[in-house]
């Protein structure tokens, strides 16, 4: 049996679709109802960036025996706190930890996939409601853009999602709600079905 392993932010982990927990969710769910044989583990955590994901996903991945990473990332990494700038993972630090994100993945297993962060509703994210952070799309544009560099150079796949979802797909202007959730759920499971990851 095929083991996936997903590492992210609140995203990934599945905020804010209230009806099938989330874009992972609904892969699983899509997964068991076919019967394939896949475990899928969505390990992502509210507020996760590449530090929170390098300093853990070795050894979760490992204890479950991942035959498959699929990292969603760089939505928090490209926000800044109180003033431009102040991003909470400078760009430079970021292609660091993608480049030994994907160094260390390689030991474990060569079927990785990023997955890119999805734009947001500017409206709503400068600052967000719950903190004085900031989200811009041309901030996440430029870090999108660092990770398919560095997957491009690595030989790894990268799936960009920046632009699928409108205001409307939004909950709180960053997080994708259950229409936005489902939007990005057929576009990876459609990524994975094209790259013979899984099967329709």
């Amino acid at each position: 049996m095929a083991t996936i392993c997903v590492f992210g932010d609140s995203t990934a982990w599945g905020a804010w679709d209230l009806e099938r927990g989330g874009w992972v969710n609904r892969l699983w769910l899509f997964l068991a109802d076919k019967d394939q044989d896949i475990n899928l583990y969505n390990l992502s955590i509210s507020g996760g960036t590449t530090e929170t994901i390098l300093a853990r996903f070795e050894a979760e991945a490992k204890i479950r025996e991942a035959d498959m990473f699929i990292f969603q990332t760089g939505g928090n990494d490209a926000a800044y706190e109180y003033r431009e700038g102040n991003y909470l993972v400078l760009s430079d630090k970021f292609k660091a930890n993608i480049e030994e994100i994907i160094k260390k993945a390689k030991q474990i297993t060569d079927k990785i996939i990023f997955v890119g962060f999805n734009n947001v509703n500017e409206i709503k994210t400068k600052p967000v409601l719950w903190r004085d952070i900031y989200y811009t799309n041309d901030n996440i544009k430029k870090y999108n853009e660092i990770i398919k560099e560095v997957c491009v150079e690595q030989k790894v796949l990268f799936l960009d999602v920046f632009g699928l979802l409108s205001n409307d797909d939004l909950d709180d202007g960053v997080h994708p709600n259950s229409d936005g959730h489902n939007k990005i759920f057929k576009k990876v499971k459609n990524f994975l079905t094209e790259n013979n990851f899984i099967k329709v």
